[in-house]
């Protein structure tokens, strides 16, 4: 019986798909097929590469989160992203789907032929890539003259992409129906992550600003004038000061808050009509996208969830 594995999106909730691989890595259930959505992808990738769960476990804890965000100029998106797909490439060696020792399907939305996007070939990080594009967060990535975003957008738990994979059955993880609406949680004190987030925005967004605004065919001593000028009125540690015990920018606390219920709702409508063999939903609690450093807790929240499940699987499976 082949076994397919759909992982879901959910940014660092995302961490969670390493405690379900762990436990059925433990209970000896290796997945012949893979599917993953935006963190999904990210955790599919590396194990489909050939990390056990263990080695993905480090990499999210020795992995310096804040430094894979390269904030630019708001355009299409904050955050560029080259860095985090630069980062992949090297953790699954920059391979093509075709190297992989599993097969992978990475989702993602074509936002000029408005469709979904399901990846099989080529470069495998920079799939992922396309796949975490959340927008408004991440710039969309263009591929040959198509923009492509997060695939959490149209297929947030991918099971069906799996059972078309060839799976008889289908183990889908899905990391938004077990998190209460964010409009309706408790006010969540800022994390670390998001503090130090705030900080690298603030700095690197000025100086992307004063790049922007001085000529660069003005004569060097006018230039020099102007970059002492601006850094005295707009130097980084002067504005974290004013900006010290603030809120996240509205626009991004919005952004965040109505993609996360809009995920939620579209997982939920899916599953709820879904034939899926075995659905894993964590319960995360007070856990949000920005948890990046509480991976001991969200692996264990996955390998809670995978447990409650596994009599379930056994007896699909035939297994005592």
């Amino acid at each position: 019986m082949k076994i397919g594995l759909a992982l879901g999106g959910g940014s660092a909730r995302g961490l969670a798909h390493i405690g379900v691989l762990k436990v059925l890595h433990k209970h000896k259930i290796y997945p012949d097929y893979i599917a993953g959505t935006s963190i999904g992808a990210v955790i599919g990738s590396l194990y489909a590469a050939g990390h056990s769960p263990d080695e993905i476990e480090e990499i999210a804890k020795t992995t310096k989160w804040k430094k894979m965000v390269d904030f630019t100029i708001p355009k299409a998106g904050l955050i560029e992203g080259r860095m985090i797909e630069n980062k992949i490439r090297k953790l699954v060696s920059n391979k093509e789907f075709s190297d992989l020792s599993i097969p992978l399907r990475v989702v993602s939305y074509n936002l000029d032929k408005h469709e979904k996007a399901v990846i099989s070939e080529g470069n495998v990080a920079k799939a992922v890539r396309a796949s975490m594009s959340v927008p408004g967060i991440f710039a969309p990535l263009k591929i040959g003259a198509d923009r492509f975003i997060d695939g959490a957008v149209t297929d947030p738990t991918p099971f069906n992409v799996v059972k078309h994979m060839g799976a008889d059955l289908v183990i889908a993880v899905d990391l938004y129906s077990g998190k209460k609406k964010v409009i309706e949680g408790p006010i969540v004190k800022e994390t670390t992550f998001l503090t130090e987030l705030r900080k690298i925005f603030i700095a690197e967004e000025l100086l992307n600003i004063k790049n922007y605004i001085i000529p660069t065919r003005w004569p060097k001593f006018f230039k020099k004038i102007l970059y002492l000028i601006f850094d005295k009125l707009l130097y980084p540690a002067k504005i974290l000061r004013i900006m010290a015990g603030k809120e996240l920018p509205t626009i991004a606390k919005v952004m965040d808050e109505t993609m996360s219920v809009l995920f939620e709702n579209l997982a939920r409508e899916r599953l709820r009509h879904s034939r899926v063999d075995v659905k894993v939903i964590p319960s995360f609690r007070h856990l949000g996208w920005g948890d990046f450093g509480k991976v001991d807790e969200l692996v264990k929240i996955g390998e809670t969830s995978m447990e409650n499940k596994l009599a379930l699987l056994k007896k699909k499976l035939g297994k005592s």
